[in-house]
């Protein structure tokens, strides 16, 4: 009788299994690497974004005061006087008006310094929730 050659049920079974096995855990690597690199190269974009916005032409904010967890500026535009501070996120708040307006958030408690440099400059540096420091200079202008 002859034998005949071949992969028995077994066999093409677990075959299958590890393939599956392969597939899913290449699967689950990919999705954490693209979501990995979308929050590391989304951080710095909106630190960038903050300390432009900071210096806008639109703003034209005139420094007054620099406390170390608050800055006080005034902007000739509305007339009208801002502290910057940072507790759960970096925040403009009128003095005379309330109210706030969000610039920065991801911020890790009461971590946001401000150390003022010589001229019209101010360090800002920040602690985010991710473990991520910050760091950087706004530049006001003269009154």
């Amino acid at each position: 009788m002859k034998r005949l050659t071949g992969f028995t049920i077994i066999e093409c079974v677990l075959a299958l299994v590890v393939a599956s096995l392969t597939l899913l855990l290449a699967g689950w690597g990919m999705t954490a690497l693209a979501t990995s690199n979308r929050h590391s190269l989304d951080s710095p974009v909106d630190w960038y974004v903050f300390l432009q916005e900071m210096e806008a032409d639109s703003h034209h904010f005139i420094l007054r005061n620099v406390g170390e967890d608050e800055l006080q500026v005034f902007s000739p535009h509305t007339g009208l006087d801002y502290t910057l501070q940072g507790r759960d996120a970096l925040y403009l708040k009128a003095w005379d008006r309330g109210g706030y307006l969000p610039l920065f958030d991801g911020i890790k408690g009461e971590t946001c310094r401000f150390k003022r440099l010589p001229g019209q400059r101010v360090r800002v540096e920040v602690r985010r929730k991710n473990g991520e420091e910050l760091v950087g200079i706004i530049q006001f202008y003269h009154e």
